[in-house]
């Protein structure tokens, strides 16, 4: 059955040929019928054109409104127009732990003025005045109102809105933005001045092809637009931007289009494999799945913790297939670029899989990188596998070097406590080690689940 889902995977020349193949096989009637509907489309084309239909504000108004609204806006930026603020510590949270709260005070009415500017500048969209709208929205993502107070930031669109002097949909307004950013531009600027804006919070979640619908017009230019989002997004690292490269390339050429993507962009955006593998698995394409795990593991460098979770995706297709020799090689590149408990244990889910990559591990350890992990928000695909040194005791304990972890398990000289070393956690391990019987005891179940497993009655 032909679903809206599978012509949006369609680009515009699949569908332009697809319409002329189906016009073929119609009757007299039904063709006459079909050239009906195109024509009803071409009409609505026509009145939703600029030139059919008549503009609301006049030219005047318009002037005379932009003019109020420039004076606003230098006042802001020169700090006349300010905010009142107060600032004060909340310990609701523990004395140990207090937060820094600020609260605004809007006494010079900059809330209503902001407001009046954003739904002037929605007016000049509908009537597509879109440089008098993109004058507003361009200052409105920038602005800074500031505080009387020296001591307190200035507050800028999102957390006017938090605080609620400000009313407005921050997404609505984002696509707004980037629908009239996308008229202003001539087309080779467009993709890379729409690029910026999702440097703001607001923007990261959003979908480009709902800006297309932002606005009462069509978009024009599109092909040129997207071909250069795409050459765009492939050098710009960042999970938002390979959201954002997935989105494109699967809107533009599907599945088999993001495949290509990732064997071509693998260094900047390995997560693109594991996407792709997402999507086969919505249809239980588990054979493509599987080959292309076995590709990315071979391509992608062993010390990003995204191989490991396209390993594991990998490993899950191959379990599917009963392809046992896959499954445990998966399950041990998994291990080898994140190198956790939970990874490691996975290797002794069966004795063969124990006796082919479990004993490897402690030979593994050895090359590990040292350090503290440290987790990027806003470019998780590239995290290392940094083992710390916690990390590395317990995996020590595991693959049964006794002797190293008790020398980190001895109560350490000229401390008092153990609540910032591995000391508590080693004796833990000891113990559940030496405990022999068959079921766990009470107090065996509570020192079990006092190191992380949880879930023990």
């Amino acid at each position: 059955m032909i679903t809206r889902e599978k012509l949006k995977k369609l680009n515009k020349e699949n569908l332009i040929e697809l319409i002329l193949e189906m016009s073929e096989l119609l009757t007299e009637n039904q063709n006459r019928k079909y050239n009906q509907i195109v024509a009803g489309y071409l009409t609505d084309q026509s009145v939703n054109s600029h030139d059919g239909v008549q503009a609301r504000m006049s030219d005047e108004f318009v002037s005379e409104k932009m003019a109020q609204i420039k004076i606003w806006i230098q006042q802001i930026d020169e700090g006349e127009l300010y905010l009142n603020a107060d600032e004060y510590e909340d310990y609701s949270s523990g004395y140990w732990d207090s937060d820094l709260i600020t609260e605004y005070y809007d006494e010079q009415g900059i809330g209503d003025k902001i407001n009046t500017m954003l739904r002037f500048a929605k007016d000049c969209v509908d009537d597509r005045k879109y440089q008098e709208a993109s004058l507003i929205y361009e200052w409105i993502w920038e602005m800074e109102v500031f505080a009387e107070e020296e001591y307190v930031d200035p507050a800028d669109l999102e957390v006017l809105v938090e605080k609620e002097i400000v009313t407005v949909d921050l997404k609505q307004l984002a696509l707004l933005t980037l629908y009239v950013d996308y008229q202003v531009r001539e087309p080779e600027e467009r993709a890379e001045d729409i690029y910026l804006y999702f440097s703001h919070y607001a923007f990261h979640d959003l979908h480009i092809e709902d800006m297309f619908h932002a606005g009462r017009e069509n978009l024009t230019e599109t092909e040129q637009f997207w071909n250069d989002w795409i050459s765009l997004l492939k050098t710009k690292s960042g999970d938002t931007e390979s959201r954002l490269l997935k989105e494109a390339v699967l809107y533009r050429e599907g599945i088999e289009g993001l495949v290509k993507m990732a064997n071509d962009n693998y260094k900047v955006h390995p997560s693109l494999y594991l996407e792709a593998m997402n999507e086969y698995d919505k249809n239980y394409g588990y054979s493509q799945i599987e080959k292309i795990g076995e590709n990315a593991i071979e391509k992608i460098d062993s010390k990003l913790t995204i191989r490991s979770k396209i390993a594991l995706k990998a490993a899950c297709a191959s379990s599917y297939l009963n392809h046992t020799e896959k499954l445990m090689l998966f399950c041990w590149e998994s291990f080898r670029s994140d190198s956790t408990v939970r990874n490691l244990l996975r290797l002794f889910a069966t004795r063969e899989m124990a006796e082919q990559y479990g004993i490897r591990a402690e030979k593994a350890l050895a090359s590990r990188i040292k350090g503290n992990p440290v987790t990027s928000i806003r470019n998780s695909e590239l995290n290392q596998n940094i083992i710390n040194n916690y990390t590395y005791n317990e995996l020590n304990f595991y693959t049964g070097n006794f002797k190293a972890v008790k020398a980190v398990s001895k109560n350490p000289s000229g401390s008092l406590g153990w609540s910032n070393c591995f000391v508590g956690e080693g004796i833990c391990l000891f113990l559940l080690y030496l405990f022999e019987d068959a079921v766990p005891s009470k107090a065996a179940k509570a020192v079990a689940n006092s190191i992380g497993f949880s879930g023990l009655q």
